[in-house]
């Protein structure tokens, strides 16, 4: 029985071992001490494991349009917070604060977003509504 069993486990391994490589950490791309806001518009929404995207077009000092690659739990985490893949649509105006990016670099952890109609959303248990008005 068991020389049938360690075929299967060492197959089901070598499946998962890429995607467990593949995924960092925290600490590798956000800063825990370092905090910021960003304003602008969504242009595009990845609703995906292991973490949520949210690409979001900002407008500097300089009066150039940069793109920000916000980012979240999983989809999966989210539901359970109630959020939807509706939550935040291409083209909402919204304010995000969070964990910026390590070097300088246009990434933002969310931790709070303002949406236009000042409804105040998180990526937390009881933080989202499924509902737009």
């Amino acid at each position: 029985m068991h020389k049938k069993i360690l075929p299967v486990l060492a197959f089901a391994g070598l499946l998962v071992a890429p995607r467990l490589f593949a995924h960092h950490s925290f600490a590798a791309e956000f800063s825990y001490e370092e905090n910021g806001t960003i304003e602008g518009e969504v242009i595009e929404v990845l609703f995906v494991n292991p973490h949520a995207r949210f690409f979001v077009a900002v407008i500097n000092e300089a009066g150039e349009e940069e793109i920000w690659d916000t980012q979240t739990s999983s989809s999966v985490g989210l539901t359970r917070f109630g959020w939807v893949k509706d939550t935040l649509q291409v083209g909402d105006r919204v304010i995000m604060e969070g964990n910026l990016g390590r070097n300088n670099t246009r990434k933002l952890w969310i931790r709070q977003v303002t949406l236009e109609d000042g409804r105040v959303i998180t990526p937390t248990p009881g933080g989202a509504a499924s509902e737009k008005d």
